[in-house]
């Protein structure tokens, strides 16, 4: 009873999370462009507050949409992980754990943006130029994961763990399996990006976020329906 409870909570949650991102892969290019990139990784911060100033109302949709997708991927990790703990127990709660810290940061990084982001742009155009330098800095826009490492890096980590072992059980159809790796690799690819901080950033990051926002729904929808099947 307490597995199929979990397998119905958990698909369910996987096929909203996959949902939800859809929904920011289609809301994201609609916000203006100012507000598209980051402004501490291209040091635009003062376009970004200018422009957040005067409309939000996007900005803050998209920063409670990807809050959202990581409190019900929470929920989808849970279940995902019952689903292939019997091949490898140790590995499964180890890299289910990590995941769930690194969705907990993904969670905690837009709410906190959320609250500040607006304070800051409205404090931006009406302040002084000290202000607005102590505004502009690099450092205000630091997450909690600034590199992504438990964002991407320990969430494509349990991906790839929980993929490779349905694909050697069997417990998976072998096209969901490689779609996991394939979301795995997406991952790291964007920690690669953040972490080299150079010119070819845009280069090894923006493929890897162009293969999460494709494969990733894919997989938490599909996984969701076999879940929500199987209880």
């Amino acid at each position: 009873m307490k597995d199929t409870a979990l397998r119905k909570l958990g698909g369910t949650c996987s096929i909203l999370a996959g949902v939800t991102l859809l929904v920011i892969a289609v809301l994201l290019p609609l916000e203006p462009p100012e507000q598209q990139q980051d402004p501490y990784t291209c040091r635009c911060a003062d376009t970004f507050l200018t422009s957040l100033a005067h409309n939000s109302m996007l900005h803050i949709a998209g920063l409670g949409l990807l809050a959202l997708y990581a409190l019900l991927a929470i929920a989808a990790v849970l279940a995902i992980s019952a689903s292939v703990r019997s091949v490898n127990d140790g590995w499964v709660r180890w890299s289910s754990t990590l995941a769930i810290i690194g969705l907990a940061v993904n969670a905690i990084d837009p709410l906190r943006r959320m609250a500040l982001d607006p304070a800051s742009a409205a404090a931006y155009v009406q302040g002084n130029a000290a202000v607005k330098a102590a505004l502009t800095v690099p450092s205000a826009f630091l997450g909690l994961d600034p590199q992504g490492w438990l964002k991407f890096g320990a969430f494509g980590f349990w991906v790839l763990v929980a993929s490779l072992l349905a694909l050697r059980s069997g417990a998976w159809p072998k096209l969901l399996a490689f779609v996991g790796i394939g979301v795995a690799l997406a991952s790291w690819l964007v920690v690669v990006g953040e972490v080299t901080q150079t010119q070819s950033q845009s280069e090894i990051a923006i493929p890897g976020i162009i293969g999460l926002a494709i494969l990733a729904p894919i997989w938490y929808i599909w996984l969701g329906l076999r879940l929500r099947k199987a209880s």
